[in-house]
């Protein structure tokens, strides 16, 4: 099976780190009902969202992120409702715009394939934008709709096992909306760092065992790690959905990491003269300790980085991203491997390996 016929759709609105920060600060400051402490939470938000090798921009979908009109805020009025408007508000805000991306991604003039994985863990509602579209369509007769939900950054690897057991063309949208579930009322520094780091995120593409050229898939795994379930959380709430990040996430990735890879790579049983990483890049920190890690050479991994750079952690739509950008670069020949890795809750580790055939 390989993987082909990436289809990109950007946010409606780009954010710079920078201008993202400086409205984070605002809204901890009118949230916190303390405006003097607006400085305070300037230098912290700078201190753990700026920086070398850290993002520079992301894309997000909600409009109240360009101004401070608290009042006319559709989901953080930050003075009247801290933590921002509720679950079913923000599910409403979800549902407008999955089905308007689902919508572009799938225009009148292109059929629906048989079958149609929809990939997310920012947005639940039920019929969900997948299944509105092909009933709009009249498209329920030809085509099979699943959820692969509430997976985080790791999805997009089950999205691929699905695929391979339908063992005919399926395609895979991720419609990720991190920017839903910020709470400018949470100030704790780990809170600070989910908020610096999401962005939203909107990617198709196909899987299918036609002879073309793409990425071959040659071996999928994943592995929860043990004694782990309390370090990463992403929990529902009255507002919205909250994430936890311990401490110790990086060093029992460290821990696990090096054996999963050996397992993957003995599984795959490919060798090739040039080795590229998509390493879910759940912060700079992550890429950096993995690339270390492995003893990987920049050049081997500096997709991952130029994806956290330029479009923020999208969870489960960042990997195919960085899988698109690497299908792209001429320097990726033909019989090159890819090795990704994702991390979520679980503790998962999630890996594939592909081959480029070109």
């Amino acid at each position: 099976m390989l993987i082909s016929d990436f289809k990109i759709i950007r946010p409606e609105f780009e954010l710079s780190q920078e201008e993202g920060i400086r409205w984070l600060a605002a809204a901890h400051a009118e949230a916190s009902r303390e405006p003097h402490r607006h400085d305070e939470f300037l230098g912290l938000l700078k201190k753990v969202g700026l920086g070398d090798q850290k993002i520079l921009k992301r894309g997000v979908s909600i409009r109240d992120c360009f101004h401070r009109d608290w009042e006319k805020m559709e989901l953080y009025p930050a003075k009247e409702k801290p933590a921002g408007a509720g679950f079913g508000k923000r599910s409403e805000v979800f549902d407008r715009v999955a089905t308007d991306i689902l919508a572009r991604f799938y225009p009148s003039s292109e059929q629906l394939p048989s079958y149609l994985v929809h990939v997310t863990c920012t947005g639940y509602v039920a019929p969900s934008p997948a299944q509105k579209l092909v009933s709009l369509k009249g498209a329920g007769h030809q085509t099979i709709v699943t959820h692969a939900y509430h997976m985080g950054c790791y999805a997009s690897i089950p999205a691929l096992r699905i695929a391979q057991g339908n063992k005919e063309k399926t395609e895979i949208v991720h419609t990720e909306i991190c920017s839903l579930h910020l709470n400018p009322g949470l100030h704790g520094l780990e809170q600070l760092v989910v908020q610096t780091l999401f962005a939203d995120g909107f990617i198709k593409y196909e899987v299918s065992s036609r002879e073309r050229s793409g990425l071959q898939i040659v071996a999928l795994d994943e592995r929860i790690i043990p004694d782990s379930i309390d370090a990463m959380h992403w929990v529902c709430q009255d507002w919205g959905l909250k994430m936890k990040l311990a401490k110790d996430v990086p060093v029992l990735i460290a821990r696990a990491l090096p054996d999963f890879v050996a397992q993957l790579r003995e599984t795959a049983g490919k060798q090739a003269a040039d080795v590229y990483f998509a390493i879910h890049p759940g912060g700079p920190k992550i890429i950096q300790q993995v690339g270390k890690i492995l003893e990987l050479k920049p050049a081997q991994y500096e997709h991952s980085l130029w994806v956290l750079q330029n479009y923020g952690n999208m969870s489960s739509a960042t990997l195919p991203h960085i899988w698109d950008l690497l299908w792209k670069d001429e320097k990726v020949k033909d019989g090159s491997l890819i090795v990704s890795l994702a991390f979520g809750p679980g503790l998962t580790l999630a890996g594939g390996v592909f081959q480029c055939v070109r």
